[in-house]
């Protein structure tokens, strides 16, 4: 008899700690996941903030060799934040590091491991937005830039648009009083707030009196641009110039009299006048195939574009990072910075163009386009084509 009072309490006792073990949760809840915000100061470099955000030396190393492939860390640029994210469980267990590369991409460096034996992975995360198409207008007084500022618009939407048409008008010598634009634009927000401005869908620029039109499209087998109301791209293989200058100084001529030499000689090139330190871009993708003091050209990077065509950038003050002989340029990719170095008399952009290796005049040379809409996407294209035209003639 006295055995089953025995039974009951230990019965009960082990009830309870069972109850206690299955719910320790709500007794001793487990912590949340904790970041660490770092901004990135002038001068900063990766190592640097991660140990002082906490992150053992090995580790740096081991996440700066596995994310090298996807993205540099030691490119991290100032006035952004890296953020750390740790196991809330053990402040030493970092679980993430993650770094805003530009307003599109973001990198992710994750421990992706299972085991005490940490494994980093690095990815690009392509940053979400929430989409708006807006419409605008205008009537150039002085230059488009004070033309879309004065009328309350995203500033960055006049790089935009001159990115747009930047092959057909050049838009430091080319704009004049009265020209106009219409304009169809992504405004892109992000957490409710807007961010900055997203493709431009379709476009109108008259200049002069002339009317260029740009439409964005991407098909199955068309490649994505801009296209003009016939379906051609309206993207050349060149840019119309290699910078934002403020005068051509020097022309293309076979007798122009040089100031340092005393002497008549020829000049093969085009000279752009611009502040120091203004960047320059090359025109096209290509190759470089100089980089460095290049005798009286100065500190130059030469670009072949491909079997036809190469391009010289002279007398720069510094290259862009990067810049090498061997590295793979993008059109409108920023190769070196104005100026004075070699035979200068002052900051300028000599920039020369070579076809199949003879100098010839890059204004009058005629700049093949890129390849048209592709006949199994024009169906497709003409819908699109349609729907803008019609939406630009109502703004």
């Amino acid at each position: 008899m006295f055995s089953f009072p025995k039974i009951l309490i230990v019965s009960g006792t082990l009830g309870i700690a069972l109850w206690f073990f299955q719910n320790q949760s709500l007794v001793n809840p487990t912590p949340p996941d904790f970041t660490v915000k770092k901004e990135i100061l002038a001068g900063s470099v990766f190592s640097v903030i991660a140990k002082e955000a906490g992150v053992a030396t090995d580790t740096i190393s081991a996440i700066l060799e596995n994310s090298k492939e996807v993205y540099d860390l030691s490119k991290i640029a100032a006035g952004k934040e890296l953020d750390f994210t740790y196991n809330g469980n053990n402040i030493s267990d970092l679980k993430e590091i993650v770094y805003e590369i530009d307003r599109d991409e973001k990198l992710s460096v994750k421990n992706i491991s299972t085991t005490t034996i940490p494994q980093w992975q690095a990815v690009k995360i392509p940053i979400e937005y929430e989409i708006k198409i807006d419409k605008a207008k205008g009537v150039i007084e002085s230059s488009l830039y004070e033309t879309i500022v004065s009328g309350g618009l995203d500033e960055r939407l006049a790089l935009a648009l001159a990115e747009t048409f930047a092959w057909q008008i050049d838009f430091a010598a080319q704009i004049q009083k009265g020209d106009s634009f219409k304009v169809i634009y992504e405004k892109k927000y992000r957490d409710g707030e807007y961010g900055h401005p997203g493709n431009i869908l379709a476009a109108e620029f008259i200049n002069d009196g002339e009317k260029f039109q740009g439409f964005y499209f991407k098909g199955k087998e068309t490649v994505e641009g801009y296209y003009d109301e016939n379906g051609n791209s309206v993207q050349k293989v060149f840019l119309k110039a290699p910078l934002q200058y403020k005068y051509i100084s020097s022309g293309f001529t076979y007798r122009r009299f040089n100031p340092i030499l005393q002497t008549f000689t020829a000049h093969r090139g085009i000279d752009y006048a611009a502040s120091q330190g203004t960047p320059a871009v090359s025109v096209g993708d290509g190759t470089v195939t100089q980089a460095g003091w290049n005798g009286q050209y100065g500190i130059s990077v030469t670009v072949r574009h491909n079997e036809t065509y190469s391009t010289i950038y002279g007398h720069f003050m510094s290259l862009a990072k990067g810049i090498r002989v061997g590295a793979h340029v993008k059109q409108g990719q920023i190769v070196g910075y104005v100026g004075s170095t070699g035979l200068s008399t002052g900051p300028h952009l000599h920039y020369e163009m070579h076809k199949f290796g003879s100098f010839v005049n890059p204004f009058k040379e005629k700049i093949p386009a890129g390849e048209p809409v592709k006949d199994s996407d024009k169906e497709e294209f003409n819908k699109i084509l349609s729907r803008y035209q019609s939406e630009l003639e109502r703004i």
